[in-house]
């Protein structure tokens, strides 16, 4: 399959790439070989091809910069080939060999212009002896150990200043030649303390905004090996086996994706065969396997770790071709399911396509099938979902279920930057969301189940307690987001700080209970007196309530009683926010081409079955 799809990409390179462009991230999934992604990479690369993959409008455009203590040839192509896949496309800048510190240290003059989202450093024992006079001093090793983390924390404090955006780091492998140069046991020992200690202190440097750190040691396990054969580490000056860099270049695109807002956040589960062993239909309850001996156990730990990425925001629906009476049954009734009818925000057991009822789950919760991951022990299935439903990440499960959770687990596809409180109860929130939908149909008219619903805003003025959440919300909410803009922890901070901007969080609540923190919103003050919205979200859980209208509606009061002159909103076009081009329009905002203004003189009435609360804040302009 690897070399039919890296033959068919260059057929679809010679044949002009721009008419198939929609055909390019299956092919690349499909490449299960990192020499031959690399090949893609580079096939996809070039100036020519970027321009028309650009000009299709499919792919998201992202800057990216690349730091390293070695050669890193190949790391570009396998970027550009793990991020093609998922719909986004790189620009990378580079430096010369083993620039990272100075680059960063005289102000990015390479990469500030270039202004990349996220900026990869990928480093390796080089960072430490290149300074150490003799390796086998283990009292130097140790000095030089202990004081790379600070040397670490004073170079990101230059990074956030140029060229900015988020920081990948690496904790550090000691190499085999480095460790077995040593001949007695307590010296070896010593420099692998002294080893551990510095990585721990790297991983210490994830607490500051906008850092990641990559774990070496889990990467590699992946890989199978990081270190580069003695021979390329010669004749190239590699010190990374190129499997490393696939499964580096992978996860640095997965930060990419949690950046751009992109990250999954519902797991499509099928039931017989992977969440138990059996068929339900045929077997029956009583003798589906789960829990206990393989491959019962198998199954259990698939559930698990559903549960554990449930805790942690990630919705769990059911896809599976079943009598739904007889599934529900099995879910709810069998003594060693680890997960229950409560876990799930949607269930559709059935004999439909399973990627019409993917797209059926998505509508139900409001969200993207291209936020969808799709677990299923059935190959069929799965190339079915591939073919008809591309957006969706699929999970290549192994043939033999004890594998399955790892597989799962690695893929890595809900990943993000950190969560909050709304994630951890994300489940509860979409199920209050089913009784919402309940009181719909039962409702005489849309207005009767708005006042029954009996919404309530709160506007919350950023803070330490609120401030990852507002970030979060600006950084993964796709639809309503009215210009794209996607803030920074640390840019959110230090406008806050310097007075250029003001940022608020917008609370809701409803008879149903706490929807959490829903909107986000940030206001700039313009030297003509004027107000502006530079960018409004809005979380698709509270959709068509006119909760946006009040939002606005408060802001454009807020606005007039402080003397302001107008009040400026922008649509810019996005993939996703189509639908709410006339949004400011709709609100008595006049203008064109996406730049509107409200003059303030005659403000529409606040929904009345919008309470709006007390006691927490207001908006204003800096």
């Amino acid at each position: 399959m690897t070399g039919d799809a890296l033959t068919e990409l260059r057929a679809l390179k010679r044949a002009g790439i721009a008419g198939s462009a929609e055909r390019v991230p299956g092919l690349l999934r499909s490449l299960d070989d990192a020499l031959d992604r690399e090949a893609a990479g580079m096939l996809l690369g070039g100036r020519a091809v970027r321009t028309a993959l650009a000009a299709t409008g499919r792919y998201t455009p992202v800057a990216l910069g690349l730091l390293a203590s070695s050669t890193v040839d190949p790391l570009p192509h396998l970027l550009t080939a793990a991020l093609l896949a998922e719909g986004v496309q790189p620009e990378t800048g580079t430096t010369g060999f083993n620039q990272w510190r100075f680059e960063i240290l005289s102000g990015a003059p390479n990469l500030k212009e270039l202004a990349p989202a996220v900026t990869a450093c990928l480093l390796d024992d080089t960072a430490v002896f290149e300074k150490v006079a003799d390796p086998l001093d283990a009292a130097e090793v140790e000095a030089r150990c202990a004081a790379l983390p600070a040397e670490l924390d004073a170079w990101l404090t230059a990074f956030e200043g140029a060229p900015g955006g988020v920081a990948v780091l690496n904790t550090l492998p000691l190499s085999a030649l480095r460790r077995d140069r040593y001949v007695d046991y307590a010296t070896k020992a010593r420099v692998e303390a002294a080893w551990h200690r510095m990585n721990a202190g790297i991983l210490d440097l994830a607490g500051r905004p906008n850092v990641v750190v990559l774990a070496t040691e889990s990467l590699a396990a992946r890989a199978g090996s990081a270190a580069a054969t003695d021979r390329m580490r010669h004749i190239a000056g590699h010190a990374w086996s190129q499997e490393f860099l696939d499964a580096y270049a992978r996860e640095v695109a997965r930060v990419v994706l949690a950046r751009l807002g992109r990250t999954r956040k519902c797991l499509v589960l099928d039931l017989d065969h992977t969440l138990w062993g059996g068929v339900v239909g045929d077997d029956g309850i009583p003798a589906l396997k789960i829990g206990g001996s393989f491959p019962g156990s198998a199954h259990a730990e698939l559930q698990a770790l559903a549960k554990d990425l449930s805790r942690q925001g990630v919705l769990l629906t059911v896809c599976s071709k079943n009598d739904d009476a007889v599934a529900r049954e099995a879910v709810a009734t069998h003594p060693d399911m680890v997960l229950g009818p409560d876990d799930f925000s949607a269930f559709r057991a059935n004999w439909d396509p399973k990627p019409g009822n993917a797209a059926s789950i998505a509508a139900e919760l409001n969200i993207g099938t291209d936020s969808m991951v799709f677990v299923d022990d059935n190959p069929a299935e799965r190339g079915l979902m591939e073919a008809q439903r591309p957006e969706v990440a699929v999970v290549a499960l192994p043939d033999d279920p004890a594998g399955y959770a790892s597989a799962v687990a690695r893929a890595g596809l809900f990943n993000q930057f950190a969560l909050t409180d709304e994630d951890r109860v994300r489940g509860s929130l979409y199920r209050a969301r089913a009784q919402r939908d309940e009181l719909l149909q039962t409702a005489v008219s849309v207005e009767d189940y708005l006042r029954e619903l009996a919404s309530e805003i709160t506007v919350e003025e950023y803070g330490t307690l609120n401030g990852a959440r507002i970030t979060q919300l600006f950084g993964k909410t796709n639809q309503f987001n009215l210009t794209g803009i996607r803030y920074g922890a640390d840019e959110v901070a230090r406008r806050v700080e310097t007075g250029q901007a003001a940022f608020f969080g917008v609370r809701a609540t409803d008879a149903f209970g706490d929807n959490g923190l829903v909107g986000a919103l940030a206001l700039v003050r313009e030297t003509d007196g004027d107000w502006t919205i530079e960018n409004f979200v809005l979380s698709c859980r509270v959709f068509s309530r006119s909760i946006e209208q009040a939002v606005v509606g408060l802001v454009l009061r807020a606005a007039r009683d402080a003397g302001a002159t107008g009040v400026r909103g922008r649509h810019v076009p996005t993939a996703k926010n189509g639908r709410f081009a006339d949004f400011y329009p709709s609100l008595g905002f006049t203008g064109q081409d996406g730049d509107f203004r409200h003059d303030l003189t005659q403000l529409a009435e606040l929904p009345d079955w919008v309470a709006v609360g007390t006691g927490e804040g207001k908006f204003h302009a800096p």
